[in-house]
């Protein structure tokens, strides 16, 4: 593990100098700093007391020896503090649970008769990555699978999670850095992907991981022209990719990129997520004034079950002048 220590130090130092610029989309330590100061092992034990668990020792060493929160995948990682028995009053218990999922090749079935047994399948694992709303990437504390990072969204337990390769916290973070575009970190950054087009593409029509998919979409976005395969698997993930920040992003790389998208945008304009319907008017209208064609679709937006739905969208269609 030293020697990952001392790799983990080094790629964070050259992928972003101190005191870090505020990241739109990251999590940033206090003063500037990449990370939060490593807590001590007495901080570190107090925590596994008071919530009666042995944190992995990856994770362990991670805290100690690199930082506590900051600069991470998506919008960085959580403090451990950030996470206490305060804060959630069952979270000893939560902790405590074990978590029965295994990184077997037959997660979704495994998965559904998890949750058809346990009121918290998710009991045993800590979130240590927020993606955006209920979406996050877990480490599992206990159980099979214990050290293991997983994707997955707390709000919708029918989509099972999806385990990352790396054995543990410290191989992940590490490949996430790997990953890093020219091993740099952008102001705004999310997720970018390394890869030629086509294997972006590749990721965004076939990889198991959403986490995966949705840099795959936001990186094609800098990658203009693209070609007709591209435009094909980005409107295949808009009609269809089971995790609504991956329609998102291929909503924005289509409206980017391409022209003549506007009636793949205005179908989802009924998405059943309000995130992407909103996503969908805004670039809607930024690709087409052709209000005979797309008007009524729009307008429906008006009469829409989200009321932040219906707020956006007389907002936008009335600077469009297509609110009547």
């Amino acid at each position: 593990m030293d020697d990952m220590v001392a790799r983990i130090h080094a790629k964070l130092s050259a992928a972003c100098p101190e005191p870090v610029p505020r990241p739109r989309t990251f999590v940033r330590a206090p003063g500037g700093r990449r990370l939060g100061l490593p807590l001590g092992e007495q901080r570190v034990a107090a925590f596994e007391a008071v919530h009666g668990i042995r944190l992995p020792s990856a994770y362990r060493t991670f805290l100690r020896e690199v930082g506590d929160g900051g600069i991470g995948p998506d919008c960085g990682l959580e403090p451990l503090t950030r996470w206490n028995i305060r804060d959630i009053p069952d979270a000893r218990q939560r902790l405590g649970t074990t978590f029965a999922l295994g990184p077997t090749g037959c997660v979704p079935e495994e998965w559904a008769r998890l949750c058809a047994d346990q009121e918290d399948p998710y009991g045993g694992t800590r979130p240590v990555v927020q993606r955006g709303g209920l979406e996050v990437t877990l480490l599992v504390i206990t159980g099979p699978a214990r050290g293991r990072l997983l994707d997955a969204d707390l709000g919708n337990t029918a989509v099972p999670p999806v385990f990352h390769p790396a054995p543990d916290f410290l191989r992940w973070y590490e490949h996430w850095l790997d990953g890093l575009p020219q091993g740099r970190l952008a102001p705004d950054f999310r997720g970018q992907s390394r890869g030629s087009d086509e294997e972006l593409i590749d990721q965004l029509a076939g990889s198991d991981s959403s986490c995966e998919r949705l840099a795959a979409a936001y990186t094609l976005g800098s990658r203009p022209p693209l070609g007709s395969r591209a435009r094909d698997v980005l409107l295949a993930a808009l009609a269809g990719d089971p995790v609504r920040g991956v329609r998102m992003e291929a909503a924005k790389t289509l409206a980017d990129v391409y022209t003549g998208v506007a009636d793949a945008l205005a179908r989802a304009l009924g998405d059943p997520d309000h995130w992407v319907r909103r996503r969908a008017l805004v670039h809607l209208l930024r690709v087409t004034d052709d209000e005979p064609a797309y008007g009524s679709a729009a307008r429906a937006l008006l009469r829409d079950e989200n009321p932040n739905v219906r707020m956006a969208a007389a907002d936008l269609l009335g600077r469009a002048g297509w609110a009547s």
